[in-house]
């Protein structure tokens, strides 16, 4: 029974991580990473049916990293049929507070999800952190 609830616990924390950093979510089920598959025609559907956009800087992204071209931020875009999770640079966040001045729903609000490491240790601690009662030793013996 111990494994089981750590078990429980674990996958709860991992769930709990996907959600955080968007990844899965519960209106649209699993983020899509890219639009390559899509004609140009479903493109601008896409983008013309945007409800929300949310970023936050990449776990392990480096802190002194000014160039326009490196990937550091993560962009959630949620539209009328899917969600995306799309890798950004500083460059295309401009953008998007850029044409936030022309739509409200492409204003990106930027979100801080809890890092990695909080849940790693959560998960650590679970896994050695002992559950349920003692057994008294003193009634086996007598």
């Amino acid at each position: 029974m111990k494994v089981f609830i750590k078990l429980v616990l674990l996958a709860a924390i991992t769930l709990f991580a996907l959600f955080n950093y968007r990844i899965l979510n519960f209106d649209k089920g699993i983020s899509k990473t890219s639009m390559e598959d899509k004609s140009v025609t479903e493109v601008l559907t896409t983008v013309a049916g945007i409800t929300k956009v949310e970023y936050y800087k990449l776990p392990f992204a480096s802190e002194d990293s000014d160039s326009l071209e490196d990937y550091i931020y993560n962009v959630y875009i949620v539209t009328n049929n899917d969600a995306y999770l799309l890798k950004a640079t500083k460059a295309d966040i401009t953008a998007f507070n850029t044409l936030s001045i022309f739509s409200k729903n492409l204003k990106p609000n930027k979100i801080k999800p809890i890092p990695f490491y909080v849940e790693i240790i959560l998960g650590i601690i679970i896994i050695f952190i002992p559950f349920g009662r003692r057994k008294n030793k003193r009634q086996g013996a007598e």
